[in-house]
């Protein structure tokens, strides 16, 4: 159980890294982003009814995500030239466009404020609402109000917590899995030898063993010996001996080594095919015949 603890952390503050750079958070730079794609609906709005003078005036924001449109003059409309140029318009300059997807338009007349002409966009052709098609409205004074669905840019946080849970509980498996693979290998590993003449190295248990005798090595010894039987009949230079042995301290100890090796001769003594000669000015060789 303690062993799933270090990992379950890591991969809980993984996760969070990952919720906090994919969030969908909202920035000023995005509602400013907005407020122009908004000005250039009303501004094709105008385009598409033959006026290209008049103004539109500053966007009325009514909440996070309802605005309204209003226009300087009168102008008339046609509803299928105005949802194609409303969609258009709003995905313009969006890196993402399905955030801008769901949507509901209500075209309203100024003086009675009435709702003259609506309909309902969404990204399911299923749940999309476009009535009145094809019949042009009279020239008046109207403003538009868009109500974007908060919901396309939001996640809820009942959602997000039930992801981070299944992936946690998933990294937590993989982990164990990984684990329980690890420890097999390490057993298989410690029932596993090396030949070196009559003699059979278990490494993973820094066991020398030759018929029933059994001699137990240190650490260092082990390390040492293994990397002669993996090398038998090969030199090795004093160089690479002290590094791959002692480079973990820190501090390369020339008379160490020659002790180490001093001790491995007298453990070897039971088989005389197996030699552990210096070689003067560049290190040792295991000589097995």
């Amino acid at each position: 159980m303690k062993k799933l603890i270090q990992p379950a952390g890591i991969g809980m503050i993984t996760m969070l890294f990952m919720m906090v750079l994919l969030w969908p958070w909202k920035s000023d730079d995005f509602e400013e982003n907005r407020e122009i794609r908004l000005r250039n609906v009303g501004h094709q709005i105008l385009l598409a009814s033959g006026d290209s003078t008049s103004r539109v005036l500053p966007i009325k924001k009514i909440s996070e995500n309802e605005f309204i449109l209003v226009f300087e003059n009168p102008f008339q409309f046609d509803p299928d030239s105005l949802v194609k140029v409303i969609h258009k318009s709003l995905g313009e300059g969006l890196i993402n466009k399905e955030a801008e997807d769901k949507y509901q338009v209500n075209v309203m007349e100024c003086k009675a404020n009435q709702i003259v002409y609506s309909y309902q966009m969404s990204n399911h052709k299923d749940k999309t609402l476009i009535p009145c098609q094809g019949r042009v409205q009279p020239k008046d004074c109207y403003s538009i109000k868009i109500r974007f669905e908060q919901n396309a840019i939001r996640a809820s946080n009942f959602s997000v917590l039930i992801i981070f849970g299944v992936l946690t509980l998933g990294f937590l498996f993989l982990f164990y899995k990984k684990s329980t693979k690890s420890n097999g290998n390490k057993n298989k590993d410690n029932s596993q030898f090396v030949e070196i003449g009559k003699f059979e190295l278990y490494t993973g248990k820094q066991l020398l063993k030759i018929e029933n005798e059994e001699i137990q090595l240190s650490q260092k010894e082990n390390k040492l010996l293994t990397l002669f039987a993996l090398h038998q009949n090969e030199t090795l230079e004093r160089d690479r001996l002290l590094k791959e042995i002692w480079e973990d301290e820190g501090v390369f100890v020339s008379r160490s080594l020659d002790m180490f090796v001093s001790k491995l001769r007298k453990k070897l003594l039971q088989d005389p095919n197996i030699q552990l000669k210096n070689i003067r000015g560049r290190g040792y060789i295991l000589q097995v015949n």
